[in-house]
């Protein structure tokens, strides 16, 4: 993979097409910081206005995520309004651009994802998580509010009662907790995380890019879409699709594959 240095966010693209997109402030546990949040902004620009690549792989440096905000510097910029959340406003807006990416995101969570870090874990389409990792929103504690969209993802996975038990304690929620409430897609042996996740983002779609980035946007549409809207989407794509380079290549492989299994 080649390797883009910032101070605080690395950026390695690989032959295959996986972008691998690492927190870079091991000493303050990954804390998320204006810089990060400003290289992250920039990488999706690109992605967005370019070639979608194969997939975006999210993860921490030396084995944790990211604590989430960082408290020892100030979240303010400007004068406006709102500057005291200035660091946050710019976080949300990184956070939907995540989600609405027109390509497989995956988080790959060693140690902890807590704060607004685990919003941008549950951001990604598949998070998979160390046996070991554990997952927090103690913003209650520190005087604030659940941000970057934790408790709407929490709401919308396990209900307003579970989330609201989580949100009022502050409590770690271990990752098998975190896996019955479909927080969480699969659980591997801790320090093969970024290495699972890898491997599965250059699985996806068996290379079929085309039907993985409408898959994604089908799947995106559904979380909002009546049943109704949602079939007229898959009938949009599949027809968009059926005759193109991917969908020929499948049927002549499958027709290769029948015909050598009866001869």
């Amino acid at each position: 993979m080649a390797e883009e240095r910032t101070d605080d966010l690395l950026v390695e693209r690989g032959d295959d097409g996986v972008i691998l997109v690492t927190l870079n402030r091991p000493r303050a546990k990954n804390t998320v910081s204006f810089a990060m949040w400003e290289a992250f902004a920039g990488l999706l620009t690109e992605i967005e206005a370019g070639t979608p690549p194969r997939a975006l792989v999210i993860c921490g440096a030396e084995g944790w995520f990211s604590n989430g905000g960082d408290m020892k510097n100030p979240p303010a910029r400007g004068e406006g309004a709102m500057n005291l959340a200035a660091r946050l406003e710019l976080g949300q807006r990184a956070i939907r651009r995540l989600s609405a990416l027109p390509v497989p995101t995956i988080a790959a969570v060693e140690g902890g994802a807590w704060g607004v870090a685990w919003g941008i874990a549950l951001a990604c389409d598949v998070l998979i998580a160390g046996a070991s990792a554990s997952f927090g929103a103690p913003f209650v504690r520190y005087g604030l509010v659940p941000d970057g969209g934790v408790s709407w993802y929490l709401t919308r996975a396990a209900g307003r009662r579970i989330a609201s038990e989580i949100v009022y304690s502050g409590r770690a929620v271990p990752v098998e907790e975190a896996t019955r409430l479909g927080l969480v897609s699969r659980i591997v042996p801790d320090g093969a995380v970024v290495a699972e996740a890898l491997a599965f983002a250059r699985g996806v779609g068996d290379g079929n890019r085309h039907a993985t980035e409408l898959s994604k946007r089908l799947i995106h549409a559904s979380e909002t879409a009546s049943l109704e809207n949602a079939h007229a989407l898959e009938l949009a794509y599949c027809h968009q699709l059926q005759s193109g380079e991917e969908a020929i290549r499948a049927r002549e492989g499958f027709a290769a594959r029948s015909a050598a299994r009866k001869g």
